[in-house]
């Protein structure tokens, strides 16, 4: 991957922070509270998923970067939402902690150099990741989860 690829990536990493405010800002507490079904989460409870995952890339990340090939733990997604989303009762103090989380990794990624980006860990499931492979994952669960807030928002329940 060229640094010009990389800077993409880097600048759709930037964007998502644009796109939740403009998916989320004028939705009202309840709005973002509904669940489109019982299955599918509110629009609140992304917004808690994505600043937990980006805690996760972040340790991720960190370890990649100053350990030779670390172990890279999975976690229960869902799990982490029904424990952890309520612990924040403003969506708005979610996504301040998101983006705070975003900048950080943003600006770690802006430092690396080539052999960082190349660098490895060792996912439990996925076997190994690198910083690049991570960074892409980061870009597609983004767009995943702005989809489903959109269908969130939208739904007439």
């Amino acid at each position: 991957m060229t640094s010009g690829d990389r800077g993409g990536l880097l600048d759709r990493l930037r964007r998502t922070s644009a796109d939740l405010v403009s998916l989320t800002g004028g939705a009202g507490d309840d709005q973002l509270r509904r669940r489109p079904d019982a299955r599918e989460w509110s629009a609140f409870e992304v917004l808690a998923h994505l600043a937990d995952a980006e805690l996760v890339y972040a340790t991720r990340l960190r370890l990649i970067v100053t350990q030779e090939r670390p172990p890279l733990v999975s976690y229960d997604e869902q799990g982490w939402v029904q424990r952890f989303a309520a612990l924040e009762e403003d969506p708005r103090t979610t996504v301040g902690r998101w983006r705070s989380l975003r900048e950080a990794n943003v600006a770690l990624l802006r430092s690396l150099s080539d052999e960082e980006w190349a660098r490895a860990g060792v996912h439990e499931d996925d076997g190994d990741l690198t910083v690049e492979a991570i960074v892409g994952r980061m870009v597609r669960h983004d767009a995943d989860h702005l989809a489903q807030i959109r269908r969130a928002l939208s739904s007439p329940n």
